[in-house]
């Protein structure tokens, strides 16, 4: 009995099945065709009515609701029928023979209330629909890649527009400005042909439209040939592209609702970035223009997180898609198989009791034979009903093809590639190479991979042509042995899939032949191993999985298996793999504080390589050996580890064995193999070096357990004592983690003398406590303070302060870091704020003393808490033990004079007149930090004393007043002497002697000023004497003791200045009468009228100041003297001036008069007496001579007549 007779007969497995539904069938005929073989399962169905739910919603609300919907599903699964049918049932317009199609589609359904959605939603919100498939749509004109601009193509040629995408542009153009008809009339003119029939004739569009064009606008285009060189996108942003295309569709349908459905749109996009975004734009676009009535449909062969792998470079785009599509539909792959039953697979009754009755008696044994391993994405298991309903298929079958076809859809782009459900039918109906079809074989036949292989040759050949031809070697190389050609192409399959192991079980279950027969495991066995070992066929082992190389693959991994070794570096990968398998490094705690870490070293012969750790004191030295030198190994390390240069090291010896040699050597090659072609261009030589990287990473990871496997057996070895590792724990790791705790007791002996991990702000804490009283376990964490009859001390015999004083008594002056690096290391192991905290107290109790920038610290104080704050500030301090300290009678000389100065009582301690000296001494700083530049100011003497005074403040501070004990109680104190005399001079300043110093010193300077004569230099005599005495005195340093005597002296001068300025006001005065009494007695003031005489006189009144009776009025008397003689002088000038002006304009007047007279000059007669009896006649002759004078200065077309008496 042959399959064939299996089936029901009412479904004739010959009947025509399209090869796969396309956009672009849309005959009725054909569309019944499809229709009514359209098969929808209930997850299909609950699809529909999720999708119409959401629709429905959207459109009645309207707004910006989401629009996109994203249909993903393999490729064969249906997704083109699912988008298609739903979009012509929303068109009221397509209709088969009279009847909607959605009435066709109504009844495919199998629930009354999807039906119903379905209708209510066609009949509310009947759509515009556009169908576009980017697989097979053929663009015109130019190349336009993205979405929006296919889709916009696809929308003009609905429209009924050309398919060239400037002639359509054109069309709606002239059809927007009124002047289609115009430009049809004209083409039919020329043609005699209306415009229709040759709107995409490439000729008549190449000779007539450009000129055309010209003619009707020529201010877009410049000349005919603008039309094929300027751009074609009339719209120049996007946003207006879609509103262009929304309306040409409802203008062209009457409807307001429009629905776009892409077919293909991931395979199109891909890993193209600016694809991505442009279909992000335009789904963006339709629902913000759209207003929730224009929807965009897209179909995908994945979700919108599995697209293309290539794609994965523009995840953060892919994932933008998402929130553009948030309604996402998905097919599912057990649709396929339920489709393939109900169309093709039914079986007849007969048939149906046939096949149960043969699982009955072998599918047990069937389903074991055919069990896939790791195959999650494949379905494998069934039970009799399944078996019935997919024979001579079996469930993974399906997985297998509808992965296959998605595989090679995206090598191909789709392009020529069936449906699954053609594939199904081809493969019952044709078979290969004149051999039997399917339906012909016996019942007990199974198709297997090969039978899908044979089924898709030429599209594995098309898009697999390296691994076709592979296959194609194997037929070659093995013609007679059909077992061998079946697992090459059983192989090429689960490579082409990648994504199930390709091993040999899942390649003999993929293989069974029939139902009844054994298992074929050994002999595919075999013919793997002929496959792998043949020199031809480039066929062998990666990464765990069968596979073909290409040729160049071959060469290359027959070149990896030649590489010789390098000792070097396969020593480098056994030390790598060590030191990952001890990472993390062993570590304990000991005493719970201290934690200890094992450094890792790999010994081998002499060399000894640091792994990790170099730096921790306890050092894990490796050794692997041979088996057969153990034990000689193993004495050879006892002798070594009791020197005292291995005292701190453990050694572990293991036994060595070849496969870790094999490991090694396979690693090695791994890696050198990828480093030789790792920027090779080829991608399968890429993927090539990806899986030996990977190879060599899984290798490394089974070395580093082989190692911990080998050292497990071995032992131990710590100053001459041996403990085998599995004594400790079956795991080396956790084995040394055990034996260090034991070693590091050994090794840290002394950790316990100081066993705490100090904070690191410990020892500023103790130090800033300020006495001990004030000192709480908190901050003495070792219980250093002691308290004895009430007083607390420092235990300076506590083990951990002796250790230290120990040390710096055999080292003298000892740098923190070297204190650091010996108490940090074994045997004490103390950490570095532990150490600090302990040189605090040892300070606090007077053992120590620090030097901080070369001075010395011996107190508790600022500087000893800078030079403690942290381990770095103490590194560069020096430590020292403190030989003495001052005697009793320096403290009490010191006390007493401390008390002095601050006025409170200075216990005699050093500690106390340490710390006294610290809080009193920076108000000394600040209260004579001034004082210096006051006395230079002030002419005074002592700056320099002052300044020397602070500078020693200063070098007390910076030792925290350590010395201030010996510098204040020695004999002579030039500290204690400075302070008295600074805060003498600094009260007697404050109490009134600078303000008479400063007057003192003024007057001093501006009486020396002064002129030597006249009264000025009267006074300059008179205090002379008083002025010298003064200057002496100030220049004497007990000036200060003198501030009554100053004060006296400052009162004398200023009453001498105050006499002098009264006589010089009152001399200043009787200048002024004397110049008014000469002023008229001048020839000239006659000239002058009443008034002009008492504005003169006022003049001079004004001239006189008033001035203070001190040196500044007898500065200003001074001043003002030389502006009265000059103002004296120009009011002289002023009226001889006037006066000569009034002559001459007077004897101008005579002249004329005598002019008329007949006169030429004027004349004038001087009668001089022969004789003159008396002082009044000489006065007269004088007077009559100078007014005679005055004419001749001021006119001198005179006559002048002298007449003698007798």
């Amino acid at each position: 009995m042959h399959i064939k007779n299996l089936f029901d007969p009412a479904k004739d497995i010959y009947r025509t099945i399209e090869k796969v539904i396309t956009y672009s069938a849309s005959q009725e005929a054909r569309l019944k065709a499809e229709i009514t073989e359209y098969i929808v399962t209930d997850s299909i169905e609950e699809q529909f009515e999720r999708l119409l739910s959401r629709m429905q919603a959207a459109m009645e609300m309207g707004g910006e609701n989401e629009i996109g919907v994203w249909v993903s599903g393999f490729y064969g699964s249906g997704k083109s029928s699912f988008t298609k049918y739903l979009g012509l049932s929303l068109d009221e317009s397509v209709t088969i023979e009279g009847t909607p199609f959605l009435k066709y589609l109504q009844d495919r359904l199998n629930k009354p209330q999807t039906r119903a959605q379905l209708a209510t939603l066609a009949s509310k919100h009947s759509a515009a629909v556009i169908l576009l498939d980017l697989a097979s749509e053929m663009l015109a004109g130019a190349t336009m890649e993205d979405v929006s601009t296919v889709l916009y193509y696809k929308v003009l040629q609905w429209a009924g527009y050309s398919r060239n995408l400037k002639v359509a542009a054109f069309e709606r153009r002239l059809q927007k400005d009124g002047r289609y008809d115009e430009f049809t009339g004209r083409i039919e003119k020329e043609l005699g042909t209306p415009w229709k029939e040759v709107q995409n004739d490439p000729l008549v569009i190449d000779s007539l439209i450009p000129e055309i064009a010209h003619e009707m606008y020529p201010q877009l285009f410049k000349s005919p040939s603008a039309f094929t060189t300027e751009t074609a996108d009339f719209i120049r942003f996007e946003n207006e592209r879609v509103k262009e295309m929304l309306d040409i569709v409802r203008e062209t349908s009457g409807k307001e609702f429009v629905i776009f459905i892409i077919d293909e749109v991931g395979q199109y996009v891909g890993s193209r970035q600016n694809l991505i975004l442009n279909l992000d734009g335009l789904a963006k676009n339709l629902k913000t223009i759209g207003d929730g009535k224009a929807w965009i449909i897209g179909t995908a062969q994945q979700t919108l997180t599995e697209d293309d792998p290539r794609a994965s470079l523009n995840s953060p785009e892919l994932y933008k898609l998402k929130d553009r599509f948030p309604i996402q539909i998905d097919l599912e792959s057990s649709d396929i198989k339920e489709i393939c039953y109900r169309r093709l697979l039914g079986k007849s009754p007969d048939g149906q009791k046939r096949l149960e009755s043969a699982f009955d008696k072998h599918g047990q044994a069937l389903r074991y034979n055919t069990k896939l391993q790791d195959a999650r994405y494949y379905d494998s298991d069934f039970d009799k009903e399944v078996f019935v309903n997919l024979y001579p298929f079996l469930p993974a079958h399906f997985d297998i093809l509808l992965h296959l076809l998605g595989a090679l859809a995206k090598s191909t782009g789709g392009i020529g590639l069936r449906s699954a459900i053609k594939v199904i039918q081809d493969i019952l109906v044709e078979g290969p190479d004149d051999q039997e079809p399917v339906a012909n074989q016996p019942v007990g036949w199974l198709a297997t991979t090969v039978t899908l292989f044979d089924a898709l040759e030429k599209d594995i050949r098309r898009a697999f042509p390296s691994i076709h031809k592979a296959v194609g070697k194997v037929a070659i190389r093995f013609p007679d042995s059909q077992i061998h050609q079946n697992v090459a192409k059983t192989v090429a399959v689960l490579q082409i899939l990648g994504n199930m192991p390709v091993t040999a079980q899942n390649v003999a279950s993929l293989m069974h032949p029939a139902i009844d027969a054994p298992s074929q495991r050994d002999k595919i066995d075999a013919a793997i191993a002929d496959l792998t070992s043949d020199p031809i066929v480039p066929f062998g082992e990666k990464d765990g999985n069968l596979c073909f190389f290409s040729e160049k693959l071959n060469d290359i991994d027959q070149e990896r298996g030649q590489i010789p070794l390098r000792t070097i570096e396969t020593r480098r990968i056994q030390n790598e793999a060590l030191r990952e398998a001890f990472s993390p490094l062993p570590s304990t705690r000991l005493h719970g504080s201290l934690a200890v870490t094992s450094g890792l070293k790999a010994m081998a012969g002499s060399m000894v390589a640091s792994l990790a750790g170099e730096r921790e004191t306890i050092q894990t030295v490796v050794e692997f050996v041979d088996p057969n030198d153990y034990d000689t190994a193993r004495t050879r390390l006892v002798e070594e580890s009791r020197q005292r240069s291995s005292q701190n090291t453990i050694y572990l010896i293991g036994r060595t064995s070849p496969e870790i040699d094999d490991k090694v050597a396979e690693i090695y090659r791994c890696r050198e193999i990828v480093q030789r072609y790792r920027n090779d261009p080829d991608a399968e030589v890429k993927e090539y070096c990806a899986a030996q990287t990977d190879r060599a990473n899984k290798l490394n990871s089974e070395l580093e357990h082989l190692l911990k496997r080998c050292l497990v057996q071995g032992s131990f070895i710590f100053r001459g004592q041996t403990t085998a590792v599995d004594s400790i724990n079956h795991d080396v790791v956790e084995a040394a983690k055990k034996y260090l705790a034991e070693v590091a007791e050994q090794v840290f002996d002394r950790y316990g003398e100081a066993a705490v991990r100090a904070d690191t702000t410990l020892a500023e804490k103790f130090l800033r406590a300020g006495n001990l009283k004030a000192v709480t376990s908190s901050i003495d964490p070792l219980g250093l303070v002691q308290v004895s009859g009430g007083t607390p001390h420092i235990k300076t015999d506590h083990k951990a302060i002796v250790s230290i004083r120990d040390y710096i008594d055999r080292h003298g002056t000892v740098e923190g870091k070297r204190m650091i690096d010996f108490f940090t290391d074994a045997p004490f192991g103390w950490s570095q704020d532990t150490l600090r905290y302990l040189i605090a107290a040892m300070l606090v109790a007077g053992e120590i003393k620090l030097k901080v920038s070369g001075r010395e610290v011996t107190v508790n104080g600022q500087q000893a808490i800078d030079a403690l704050r942290t381990n770095n500030s103490f590194k560069t301090v020096g430590v020292s033990l403190r030989d003495e300290r001052p005697s009793n009678e320096v403290l009490a000389k010191a006390a007493q004079r401390l008390t002095d100065l601050v006025g409170d009582t200075v216990i005699p301690l050093e500690d106390e007149i340490s710390k006294t000296a610290t809080k009193q001494f920076p108000k000394y700083q600040y209260q004579f930090g001034p004082l210096a530049e006051k006395l230079d100011a002030l002419g005074l003497p002592g700056a320099e004393v002052v300044r020397s005074l602070n500078q020693e403040l200063a070098d007390v501070l910076l030792t925290d007043a350590s010395d201030a004990p010996q510098r204040l109680g020695s004999e002579e104190s030039p500290l204690y002497d400075g302070l008295k005399w600074a805060i003498e001079v600094d009260r007697a300043l404050k109490n009134g002697l600078e303000s008479t110093i400063r007057d003192l010193q003024q007057h001093r300077r501006e009486i020396e000023a002064l002129p030597d004569s006249g009264v000025p230099g009267q006074l300059r005599q008179d205090l002379t004497e008083e002025l010298t005495q003064l200057a002496q005195r100030l220049a004497q340093n007990d000036f200060y003791a003198h501030a009554s005597d100053l004060a006296t002296v400052l009162t004398a001068i200023k009453a001498s200045t105050r006499d002098a300025a009264i006589k010089m006001a009152n001399a200043q005065r009787q200048v002024i009468k004397e110049a008014a009494d000469e002023l008229q007695q001048m020839p000239q003031w006659s000239e002058l009228g009443r008034d002009e005489q008492s504005q003169v006189l006022n003049q001079l009144d004004s001239i006189s100041v008033e001035s203070t009776e001190d040196l500044a009025g007898i500065k200003k008397l001074l001043n003002q003297s030389f502006t009265i003689r000059s103002q004296i002088d120009a009011i002289r000038e002023g009226i001889i001036k006037t006066a000569r002006e009034r002559q001459r304009a007077r004897l101008e007047e005579e002249r004329k008069e005598a002019k008329k007279a007949g006169q030429a000059k004027l004349s004038r007669t001087v009668s001089i007496p022969a004789t003159i009896n008396s002082a009044t006649d000489l006065e007269e002759l004088i007077r009559s001579l100078q007014a005679l004078k005055a004419e001749l200065a001021v006119y001198n077309d005179i006559e002048v007549t002298i007449k003698i008496g007798k």
